[in-house]
């Protein structure tokens, strides 16, 4: 499987994500890569054009992929491909090592930082921009982010402009589930009362319960307009 620390490159596609050495539960190994600005074919950029959106995915996201496949993939699909592309796009599993140098090229380039993580990412995309005060990150959206070292109380970085913030409400969560069973020993934040904006992912609008739960990335990314402030920048 990737490292933790591994970034993909544009250009994914979740439908050849092969298996290897017939292990059902490893996928072929993907190096780090860098958005690339002219052909989306493997080669490092050499300038930084547009707004870089970095999704950083959870624990388990090599596995399960809910960001990757289901948010990552088909946004870097849609909108991160080709010359005429809106955003230079990239994702990382939830080490985010690699990750400072890419966002630290692209600011240094005058361009804008979005970041957007899921589960343990979520934990991760905040530790990023704490660890990196000098980088301003225009929009900060976390999905449903867990960890044990942080919680609903934790601060917005002072370098980020923005935070969205979508949670799963694990008073009316299915215990049944295995991704709401996961989340819950890890430790989900939930409202976290610092963020620009709180939404709850598994109740609509008239407070009525829905079955939607810690895997549901897409759902949180997307039913809750943060894929369109994304997008706006």
């Amino acid at each position: 499987m990737c490292a933790a620390d591994g970034i993909i490159y544009p250009g994914y596609d979740p439908s050849k994500n092969r298996k290897r050495n017939g292990d059902k539960n490893k996928n072929e190994d993907i190096d780090i890569i860098l958005p690339s600005v002219e052909e989306q074919i493997g080669a490092h950029t050499t300038e930084c054009k547009k707004t870089l959106v970095v999704f950083i995915g959870g624990a388990a996201d090599s596995w399960c992929k809910p960001l990757l496949n289901h948010v990552f993939g088909e946004y870097e699909n849609d909108y991160g491909r080709g010359e005429n592309r809106l955003h230079d796009v990239c994702y990382s599993e939830h080490g985010g090592g690699k990750v400072v140098a890419v966002i630290k090229k692209w600011f240094d380039a005058k361009q804008k930082i979005v970041l957007v993580g899921h589960s343990w990412g979520g934990h991760r995309v905040i530790c990023l921009a704490e660890e990196n005060p000098d980088i301003t990150i225009e929009l900060l959206v976390t999905l449903d982010p867990v960890s044990w070292s942080k919680n609903g109380k934790q601060a917005k970085p002072k370098n980020v402009k923005r935070w969205l913030n979508v949670y799963v409400d694990y008073k009316t969560a299915s215990w049944w589930r295995l991704d709401n069973l996961i989340a819950r020993i890890g430790g989900p934040w939930q409202k976290c009362q610092n963020a620009d904006v709180n939404m709850i992912i598994n109740r609509d609008i008239k407070g009525n319960i829905i079955d939607y739960g810690h895997a549901d990335a897409k759902r949180m990314f997307e039913l809750t307009r943060f894929k369109d402030e994304v997008i706006q920048l």
